[in-house]
Formats: structure tokens, C-alpha cells, sequence
């Protein structure tokens, strides 16, 4: 029981105190320690609500973090299967290029991109010299520019998960599934899938919450056309000096991301039922 005092300390030092702050802010209370309830208003929810632009800001936000954490689960699933399964000589590289993203940070990563996509960049510059185009590419500022970039660093966060659960699947499973006639396809429908379920949502989970709240690679990548929520609370904190509204973006974001968190675990416990 003594255990749990500085767990129970540390966790209401840094996140419960710093979220009941933010509410409160968010309910336009001044930032500061002094307790005001008679300023308390939902302003800054309507503001919200009856904005087309930050309700679409909000879509874009969960839309670019299901597309991300789908493209990454397709990639990410055959390395994890090869790390597992492979007794390749290459399975240390592979392993070593898969923590790559981790090792460098993100910071790095979105300086690389940039040096990728720009117009000036290896890109363009590669297909001017084989003669395929005549103008440089709009690359940079777009969707797929910030889709790319977040899978490159997020990659990692996708496949241990799945390999970890992939180790724990017996082989003998598959080879009985062939033995019984099934195809190396349906052996991994009916089978490695199932059963590697579990890392996949974990792996899902993981990408969609750190792509939701990413800051540098989309304010970079992405530019000032293609905005997401969390670019948006730090264009109200820092530019616009509305922090009040910024945490209520805050807020509305941390829910967005509960609410996925939430799906997921009924579906999870939906398949445990059946």
C-alpha cells in the first residue's frame, strides 16, 4: 500500500492538478492558481460547435490519425512477422533499422522530410534529371507530405507491439493449420490475424494518440492550408494568446482520442464475447 502513495503523488502532481487546471481554463477562468468560479462559462465550447472551421479541423484530426495508424498497421505487420519468424542472417538489421525512428527523434525526421519533399529537394531534383518533369512537384504542404512523415516516425510503435504478441503464438499452430489443408493465406486469416489481434489494437492505439497530439511534423510538413488540432491550440496559445480557448481545444482533443480509446476496447471486448 505504501507503494501507491508516490505513484498516487506523482500522478495528481502531473496530471490530474495540470488537467483540473486546464478545465477550468478552458471554461474561460483566468490562467492562474487563484479559484474564480463566477467567471465560469462554456464560451469557448460554443466558439467550438458553432465554427465550421474547427469542426473540420477536429475531422481532419482523427481522419489523419486512423489513416496513419491503417497505412502503418499494413507495413508494420510483415517486419513484425519477419522479426518473429525469420531466422534470416539480415533480422539484426532489420531490427536495428526499425528503431532507427525512435533513436533520431522526431525533430530530425521532419528536417529530413522536408530535405525529401522540398523543391529543391532529392525528389524533384531526381525526376528533373531523368527528364519526367519540367516543374518541381508540390510536394511539401500536403496531406500525404504530413501522412509520410508520421509513419516514418511513428513505425516503431507499431511493430514491437505486433511482435511481441506474434512471439507468443505457437508455430506449431500454423503448421497444424497447413497439415489440415489451408493455404499460407488463409493460415494467416484464420489464424496469425486472429490471434495477433490484440498487438495490432495496441499498435493502432499507440499510433492514432501520438499522431492526434503531434505538433512539429504537422506545423512543418503540412503547413498553414492543412491544419490540424493540435497546430490549431498552439496557434491560439502562441499567436493568437488566447489560452482560454486553447485549452478548451485541449480538452476537445483529449476527449476525440478517449473517445477512440473507448471504441476500441468494445470492440475488443465484443470479439472476446463471440
Amino acid at each position: 500500500m505504501k507503494l501507491l502513495v508516490p505513484v498516487t503523488a506523482f500522478l495528481a502532481l502531473f496530471y490530474l492538478i495540470p488537467l483540473a487546471l486546464i478545465t477550468l481554463m478552458s471554461a474561460g477562468h483566468p490562467p492562474s492558481f487563484s479559484l474564480g468560479l463566477g467567471l465560469l462559462s462554456l464560451e469557448h465550447y460554443a466558439k467550438f460547435l458553432s465554427s465550421p472551421y474547427y469542426l473540420k479541423v477536429l475531422l481532419d484530426t482523427v481522419l489523419l490519425g486512423l489513416a496513419v495508424a491503417f497505412i502503418t498497421t499494413i507495413l508494420a505487420y510483415p517486419v513484425a512477422y519477419f522479426l518473429v519468424r525469420s531466422r534470416s542472417r539480415y533480422r539484426g538489421f532489420v531490427y536495428f533499422v526499425t528503431l532507427i525512428p525512435m533513436a533520431v527523434g522526431m525533430n530530425m525526421i521532419t528536417l529530413g522530410w522536408l530535405i525529401i519533399l522540398g523543391r529543391n529537394g532529392f525528389i524533384n531534383t531526381l525526376l528533373d534529371a531523368l527528364g519526367i518533369i519540367d516543374q518541381p512537384l508540390g510536394l511539401l504542404y500536403t496531406w500525404p507530405a504530413m501522412a509520410v512523415g508520421l509513419v516514418n516516425v511513428i513505425f516503431t510503435f507499431m511493430v514491437l507491439p505486433i511482435a511481441a504478441v506474434l512471439k507468443n503464438i505457437d508455430p506449431s499452430l500454423e503448421r497444424a493449420a497447413r497439415n489440415l489443408g489451408a493455404g499460407p493465406v488463409r493460415t494467416f486469416l484464420m489464424v496469425t490475424l486472429p490471434l495477433s489481434a490484440e498487438g495490432v489494437a495496441a499498435g493502432f492505439l499507440a499510433v492514432f494518440m501520438q499522431t492526434s497530439g503531434a505538433l512539429v511534423m504537422p506545423l512543418l510538413l503540412g503547413g498553414t492550408s492543412n491544419t490540424v488540432l493540435s497546430v490549431s491550440i498552439w496557434e491560439q496559445y502562441a499567436v493568437a494568446n488566447d489560452r482560454n480557448f486553447a485549452a478548451a481545444l485541449s480538452l476537445i482533443l483529449l476527449v476525440a482520442a478517449l473517445s477512440v480509446l473507448w471504441l476500441q476496447l468494445k470492440i475488443s471486448k465484443s470479439r472476446e464475447v463471440l
